[in-house]
């Protein structure tokens, strides 16, 4: 399960290694002039920070000890501040300050549930948490590294950073922030649900319903945004909901599901976040209702926008269809009471959201008349696009072939 996760993170990583040497002049140029990028300066600066984000993801997924887990939490914080004030958007500053206050907010709040535990079990390592189901300890260290973790996936209450979270870094890194993100659903199967199942099985139907809620209001978000980046980051706040909904669900093919959904994320928003930075290098513009009939000149983007489309909206041959076809069918099979019924088909039919607040900016940039196009469309260069569709490559394939995947998490988990 872990080895999964893992290579599915460090290829994003990779893609965007590739993706990113472009873009990172395309900021230097914009915010400090053409004289600036000449020099190393800020070059340096992004690739000395850029390989902890890969090292500290794959640290986060392997790691088998809560204080290794707290450490690569906590680690990716440091270039994430470095890169967005240096090279961000819209108040870079102050975004850079206020995602590392957040992430910090919420290791700070899983290392006191860690200490919690060890206080009662001994150990940090995750192996040794069936110990504490017995205690009376277990429920605030429960409920302590739980709440951080939800503040990491930014659930419904907690999200409002990660619309400037993601949004405002340069786009080149937008994807790997996304699979941070997501990585708490992960964490919340790997540290609890899996060593405590009789004490998370508790909270199951109230975390449901609040990822429910999570869905539907990180999807109207979505919709409400003319701005691509942020509707990208909108969107991660609707999605890492449905995988923390199979997580939590108490059902092992639900949980599957939950875990596989959060692997297709990390490959799918990655991909919708290197097309929005596509756009944004290839028109300089982030507004949507400046857009339209790209499609005729940038056939490639748009191309790449409705891979995306598909993939987050689970159409096949891509791997969410898969995902979510699992993790519905065991949560409907095991549902046991009519509110876990209702949860579980609200969260179907939320999935019309999500192909409503992807194929509407398809068609509103790629399609129709031309609408205040910027002047001076510049083509993309081809590590770029290369790099963005390896992404839907592998989206696609893990779709038409999820057995080993499968077989890695049902080995995991048991069944």
């Amino acid at each position: 399960m872990s080895i999964s996760l893992a290579l599915a993170m460090a290829f994003v990583c990779l893609c965007l290694a590739l993706y990113s040497p472009h873009y990172v002049k395309f900021r230097v140029e914009a915010l400090y002039g053409h004289e600036e990028a000449g020099t190393s300066r800020h070059y340096v600066l992004f690739n000395a920070f850029y390989p902890l984000f890969s090292s500290s993801l794959v640290g986060l997924v392997l790691a088998a000890n809560l204080m290794a887990i707290w450490f690569f939490m906590e680690l990716p914080l440091i270039p994430f501040y470095f890169i967005t004030a240096s090279l961000g958007y819209r108040e870079r500053r102050r975004v850079a300050v206020l995602g590392f206050i957040w992430g910090t907010l919420a290791s700070t709040f899983f290392l006191a549930g860690a200490l919690v535990a060890y206080y009662e079990v001994g150990s940090f390592s995750i192996s040794a948490l069936p110990g504490l189901a017995d205690s009376s300890s277990a429920l605030p260290a429960c409920l302590l590294m739980l709440l951080g973790l939800l503040i990491k996936v930014a659930i419904f209450g907690f999200h409002v950073w990660l619309p400037w979270f993601e949004a405002e870094p340069p786009t080149c890194i937008a994807g790997v922030l996304a699979c941070y993100s997501s990585a708490g659903a992960y964490l919340v199967a790997r540290v609890l649900v899996l060593p405590l199942p009789s004490i998370m099985a508790s909270f199951s139907t109230p975390i449901m319903a609040w990822a429910l809620l999570t869905m539907v209001y990180g999807a109207l978000l979505s919709l409400a945004q003319d701005d691509v980046k942020r509707l990208c980051a909108c969107s991660t706040i609707s999605q890492v909901a449905y995988s923390l909904l199979g997580v939590i669900s108490g059902a092992t093919l639900g949980l599957a599901g939950g875990l596989f959904f959060l692997l297709s994320h990390c490959l799918n928003k990655s991909l919708l976040f290197s097309t929005a930075g596509l756009l944004v290098y290839e028109t300089r513009e982030r507004d949507v209702k400046r857009m339209g009939g790209l499609g005729r000149v940038l056939p490639a983007t748009a191309l790449l926008w409705a891979l995306g489309a598909m993939a987050l909206s689970a159409i096949p041959p891509f791997s969410t269809f898969m995902a979510e076809m699992v993790m519905f069918s065991g949560i409907f099979s095991s549902a046991t009471g009519l509110l876990k019924l209702a949860i579980a088909l609200g969260a179907v039919l939320a999935t019309s959201l999500t192909a409503a607040y992807t194929f509407w900016p398809l068609r509103r940039i790629f399609m129709g008349q031309p609408r205040g196009n910027p002047p001076g469309l510049r083509k993309a260069p081809k590590s770029m696009l290369a790099s963005s569709f390896l992404l839907a490559l592998a989206s696609a394939a893990l779709g038409i072939w999820p057995g080993p995947v499968m077989d890695l998490i049902m080995r995991a988990l048991g069944g």
